[in-house]
């Protein structure tokens, strides 16, 4: 199998409240790679926490690319390989300086080869996937309200919120401990196909309703997307950090 390379455009902004930027991400347009982290901490433990995780991610995504991975199983488990190398680095850098005990991170990672994207992540930065005019999320957050709502104790989001949980709360986060619970999957691309990965600070903000009409009113032009989804974040009142990576495969011929 062989990498697909890919159009990318890739936004991150403080927003109108934090002081700082803990979000990192990477995008490897040629290798068809793209990594998003959101980080957790305090005194600027956050940051150093997706940098680290990002930056051990893409390392690894890179230094399997030149091997011939057999089939589609072993692309989906060089994707959660590589979520489970940032997971160990960034529990090494925790062991290595005991003050940055309790950072964290989410991650996503999005690998194109062929005619698929393998996907991995831990927590609530999300993936989504423009297709015929319909936007769909290809991950699943690992938060409290979203463990809730699978088990049928709030029928809604709003339910939930309305009953005091918050969306920040995560039920899993790189570095929280050696032994991390990975989602992998992976999704036939199609002609057209604009991907999205996003922290929170965009698709926890602004509904998805909204990002899917932006994308789709702006798909031909990347660049404008980008921007135009980052105004909206802004605009709902950009109380977070917001990062965002906007990808296409480009046409095999």
């Amino acid at each position: 199998m062989t990498v697909h390379a890919m159009e990318c455009v890739h936004r991150t902004h403080v927003g109108l409240v934090r002081p700082h930027n803990e979000d990192h991400l990477a995008s490897f347009p040629g290798l068809g790679i793209m990594v998003l982290g959101d980080g957790m901490g305090g005194h600027h433990a956050g940051e150093v926490a997706s940098r680290i995780a990002v930056e051990a991610a893409a390392d690894e995504l890179m230094s399997r690319q030149e091997e011939d991975w057999a089939d589609e199983l072993d692309s989906l488990a060089v994707a959660g390989e590589a979520v489970e190398a940032a997971n160990l680095a960034v529990c090494a850098e925790i062991d290595r300086y005991p003050e940055l005990k309790g950072m964290g991170t989410t991650l996503v990672l999005a690998l194109f080869r062929e005619s698929h994207v393998y996907f991995a992540h831990v927590g609530d930065s999300r993936l989504y996937c423009l297709r015929d005019g319909q936007l769909d999320q290809l991950t699943r957050d690992h938060s409290l309200v979203q463990e809730l709502l699978d088990n049928g104790l709030f029928g809604s989001v709003a339910e939930a919120h309305r009953a005091g949980i918050g969306d920040n709360i995560l039920t899993r986060s790189i570095g929280l401990d050696l032994n991390v619970k990975i989602d992998v999957g992976d999704q036939q691309l199609h002609p057209g196909d604009l991907y999205l990965m996003c922290s929170d600070g965009l698709c926890g903000r602004v509904p998805d309703q909204t990002i899917g009409r932006i994308m789709q009113q702006q798909s031909d032009d990347l660049d404008a997307t980008a921007d135009a989804l980052l105004r909206a974040a802004l605009d709902a009142g950009g109380r977070d950090n917001i990062s965002l990576i906007l990808g296409r495969a480009k046409e095999t011929g």
